[in-house]
């Protein structure tokens, strides 16, 4: 039965690929998009790579730092060895969640501690999003039209969620209500709310601080790989309309689809457009970010080879 969802769950999201880059390729030329991404300046691209591959180390940090919290003791180079690998995952399978579950299955066997681990990548992918989405509020207070008023409400609705999510998990009420005998504790049980209010307890405002000062850090690392492809493609557009839709693009990410395809390019096509960059250009800066993603994922995935030979060698050796 788990085996049938797994093949059903990754079906459904090469179907949502399939289906939004066939909206995709109704609405504009390829023939367009291939002449724009021809033109790409490689030195432009070559920067946003560099940008994007520091923006894989710093976001080890963070995750160094939710760890070291939990008692889980890890070296930076050793994170940032699973972070490649992640993205090897998330280029290679049908989930943007991918790399996280590998991240979490590799780490947790080094350290026999699947449920910290686990609950470190969840709050990792949290404290990234809760960054990322009030840099683009800021961009609608610097910039008023630099988005359409749609975008800034949902970037908006989107921020004051999580606020409030993380406000009540932090709630004391959660272990009281989980262990009543009645419908209420039948169903906070169901919910599983007081093993996610019990999974955030341990991260204090000092651990707190310092992983959103470091999300600050990989998200501005972002916004840079994104306007380095734009200046490659010949784009020259305000810092404020990235800082408006790059947020966006990054939520659209956690949607079901195969490495991102589809979704990723529906998305910088829709909003990139209402700044008035024309579809064909929107679509090849998608596909340039697309690129530099799987470049990554190609280290990663050399990594993940090194790693295995090793642990044959280790194995060849102790027996």
């Amino acid at each position: 039965m788990t085996l049938n969802k797994k093949r059903l769950r990754g079906l459904i999201q090469i179907a949502v690929s399939a289906l939004l880059l066939g909206l995709i390729l109704r609405q504009v030329h390829w023939g367009e998009v291939r002449d724009a991404l021809a033109r790409i300046d490689v030195r432009w691209l070559a920067l946003a790579w560099g940008l994007f591959l520091l923006g894989v180390i710093v976001r080890a940090a963070r995750w160094q730092v939710l760890l070291d919290v939990l008692g889980v003791y890890r070296p930076l180079r050793e994170l940032a060895t699973w972070y490649f690998v992640g993205g090897f995952f998330n280029v290679i399978l049908p989930t943007g969640f991918g790399g996280d579950a590998v991240r979490v299955a590799e780490l947790a066997q080094d350290t026999s501690r699947p449920a910290a681990v686990l609950n470190s990548v969840l709050v990792d992918r949290y404290l990234g999003i809760m960054v990322l989405l009030p840099m683009g509020l800021v961009a609608a207070v610097l910039a008023p039209g630099a988005a359409p008023t749609g975008v800034t409400a949902l970037t908006a609705v989107l921020f004051l969620g999580g606020l409030l999510v993380a406000w009540l998990l932090r709630r004391p009420w959660w272990a009281r209500w989980g262990n009543r005998p009645d419908v209420l504790g039948r169903v906070m049980r169901a919910l599983r709310l007081p093993a996610l209010a019990d999974a955030v307890a341990p991260y204090d405002r000092r651990t707190i601080g310092r992983g959103l000062a470091i999300s600050l850090v990989f998200n501005l690392l972002q916004i840079g790989w994104n306007v380095a492809i734009g200046r490659g493609l010949g784009l020259v557009l305000p810092l404020t309309v990235y800082l408006a839709f790059v947020p966006l693009t990054a939520v659209a990410l956690l949607l079901p689809a195969f490495g991102g395809l589809g979704v990723r390019e529906l998305t910088y096509a829709g909003l990139f457009a209402s700044a008035g960059v024309r579809q064909p250009t929107a679509l090849a800066l998608s596909l340039g970010v697309y690129v530099i993603t799987v470049a990554t994922g190609v280290v990663g995935g050399a990594l993940y080879l090194v790693q295995g030979l090793r642990g044959i060698k280790a194995t060849d050796k102790s027996g």
